[in-house]
């Protein structure tokens, strides 16, 4: 039962919202024009792969690529995230014939919409009871599925079979809650899910007898991620501060856009590294000076990324800055980073980073290194670099060539460190992303929801 200070509070949080005319936010504070009606139409979509997993018209593997394909396109719930698509990768990965048949018996029955809430709570404890007996046995626990996660990859599932019945399982608004002292973290995701939709269940009912008119699950939802999403708000006596921190100075945004995630990005790199956006836009330092910092710290970050970093740059002659070696995926990267104040244009570095490319490759090669790629760093780009990679992939051994800003490069230190991410998950996310990779992308993949 809510007390009364706390119903209190609830009812200003959507006075809140309905004086801001129903402004949605997503959980970075960023509005969302109609994003109920978006949604509507993609559920009539996702509906239909969902039944066509069901009906073994697509593999399990064929469903996986599909729901991530859709999504990306229509980040609509925030499945993109790390307990979304993240979650189902992990889950599904490295299984053989046996394994997959298992898993996708075990999703086909708990992704499907439960009968009622102890129904719900029974998939729950089903699939997280899976995850734990596999996280319990990992060695490494960033490589397999995270039982944190099930409550939201579920009830996904089943707010697109229902939305009026099913609210999802936000971490925002879970901290919403918990911001006005309505949220006590329980032991299972089992139990918190009963919590969380018991706790929703009241604050509809609450809303829904101050407005005369029903509240929906979505209402609730956009309500108190418009008052996660805003700073300086007043709760009662309370002055709620954004939870959504943006960068300090030091790390300033890229382009003017303000980039900002769940925690502050300086909590999980040490200061040293943290200075690598405001050292590429330095003015004080000879051009000279300031690259051979830039290529060392550059090099640092990966570093701390667990990659074999052999740094060359400044001083070894016509060489790239840094080759990065993974020897467990037989994976390695050419580096060249970029202290460039205005942005990276490629210029005349076309013709020396095709020499970097036939010198290297070939070693790399020959040191059973199988899988090459290219990353150049820098604060920002400037050209159009669709053509030259085009070339480059065609023409050379690279299979991946990624432009990655300084920024992203600091955001996935971060998310390495707080999601304990592994090694060849952050070599996957570099290969998955468009160029150039921004904070924004790494942020809207790693980022809880």
């Amino acid at each position: 039962m809510i007390s009364n200070d706390k119903s209190e509070k609830i009812k200003e949080i959507w006075n809140n919202f309905q004086g801001a005319n129903q402004m949605v936010l997503d959980t970075k504070g960023n509005e969302l024009p109609n994003i109920d009606e978006l949604r509507q139409e993609a559920i009539k979509d996702l509906s239909k792969i969902i039944t066509q997993f069901k009906n073994r018209t697509l593999s399990l593997g064929e469903f996986k690529t599909s729901i991530d394909s859709y999504n990306k396109k229509n980040n609509l719930w925030g499945f993109t995230a790390i307990k979304g698509q993240f979650f189902f990768n992990q889950l599904t990965k490295n299984l053989d014939d046996e394994g997959i048949r298992r898993i996708e018996l075990l999703l086909k029955d708990t992704i499907s919409e439960p009968k009622d809430l102890k129904d719900a709570l029974t998939k729950i404890d089903k699939l997280e009871k899976h995850c734990l007996n596999i996280y319990s046995k990992a060695n490494d626990k960033r490589l397999v599925a995270n039982p944190k996660s099930v409550a939201y990859f579920l009830s996904y599932f089943w707010q697109i079979a229902d939305n009026t019945q099913w609210p999802i399982y936000y971490t925002a608004t879970l901290q919403s809650f918990e911001q006005i002292g309505l949220w006590e973290e329980k032991s299972s995701q089992r139990e918190n899910y009963k919590q969380f939709y018991e706790l929703n269940e009241e604050i509809k009912e609450l809303l829904s007898k101050q407005t005369k008119s029903t509240i929906s699950n979505w209402d609730v939802e956009h309500a108190f991620w418009y008052f996660r999403g805003n700073p300086n708000k007043k709760v009662g006596d309370e002055k709620v501060t954004k939870k959504i921190i943006e960068k300090p100075d030091t790390i300033d945004a890229v382009n003017n856009v303000i980039v900002s995630a769940s925690f502050d990005l300086t909590d999980y790199i040490i200061p040293r590294v943290s200075k690598l956006v405001e050292l590429g836009k330095a003015t004080d330092k000879s051009s000279t000076q300031k690259g051979y910092e830039y290529e060392k710290l550059v090099a640092e970050v990966f570093g701390q990324l667990d990659f074999e970093v052999e740094s060359l740059g400044q001083g070894t002659g016509r060489n790239p800055d840094a080759i990065l070696k993974f020897r467990e995926e037989n994976t390695a990267f050419i580096v060249d980073a970029k202290a460039y104040n205005g942005g990276f244009s490629l210029g005349t570095s076309d013709r020396a980073i095709r020499e970097y490319i036939n010198y290297h490759c070939p070693k790399l090669l020959r040191n059973g290194y199988k899988k090459i790629g290219f990353i150049i760093v820098s604060n920002d780009f400037r050209d159009n670099f669709d053509d030259f990679v085009n070339s480059i992939t065609w023409d050379t051994d690279i299979k991946r060539f990624i432009l990655l800003t300084s920024e992203a490069l600091l955001y996935l230190l971060a998310f390495k460190t707080k999601n304990r991410l592994s090694l060849g998950t952050v070599i996957e996310s570099l290969i998955s992303f468009g160029n150039p990779i921004t904070a924004n992308k790494i942020i809207d993949k790693f980022d809880d929801v």
